[in-house]
C-alpha cells in the first residue's frame, strides 16, 4: 500500500516541461516543363513536452512559402497568383500527407510544388 501511494504522489509531483521550436525547411527547386522553377519551404512547429521520463512529440506545419515561382510572363504571373495560395492551402490543411489537390490550369506548377513538397516534408520529419 506504502509503495503505491509513493508511486502516486511522485507522479502527481512530476514536473511537466514543454519545449516549441520553430524551424524553416526548404525543398529543392523542382522544374515546372519550360516555364520555370518552383521551390516550397515549411516553417514546421516542434513542440516536445517532457512528463517525468515519458517524451511526447508533436510536429505541425505552421506556414507555407513559395519564394520561387515561374513569374517570366504576365501570364504565369496570373496563373500562379492564383494557383500558389490554393496550394499552400492545401498543404496547410493535409499537413505532413503529400497528397494534395492538384490546381486546373497551373498543371505544370502544381507537379513542381509537389516534388519541391515532398522533398521538404521528409525534412520537416527530421526537425
Amino acid at each position: 500500500m506504502l509503495a503505491a501511494m509513493t508511486a502516486a504522489a511522485t507522479i502527481a509531483t512530476a514536473a511537466t516541461k514543454t519545449v516549441t521550436v520553430t524551424k524553416a525547411v526548404a525543398g529543392p527547386q523542382a522544374i515546372a516543363d519550360h516555364w520555370g522553377y518552383v521551390e516550397v519551404t515549411l516553417v514546421v512547429k516542434k513542440t516536445t513536452t517532457t512528463v517525468g521520463t515519458h517524451k511526447k512529440v508533436t510536429r505541425k506545419i505552421a506556414g507555407v512559402t513559395v519564394p520561387v515561382f515561374p513569374n517570366h510572363t504576365d501570364r504565369s504571373i496570373f496563373i500562379n497568383q492564383q494557383a500558389v495560395p490554393w496550394l499552400q492551402q492545401e498543404v496547410l490543411q493535409a499537413q505532413f500527407n503529400p497528397n494534395i489537390n492538384m490546381i486546373g490550369g497551373a498543371t505544370a506548377t502544381s507537379y513542381a510544388f509537389e516534388q519541391s513538397l515532398q522533398a521538404a516534408l521528409i525534412l520537416a520529419r527530421k526537425v
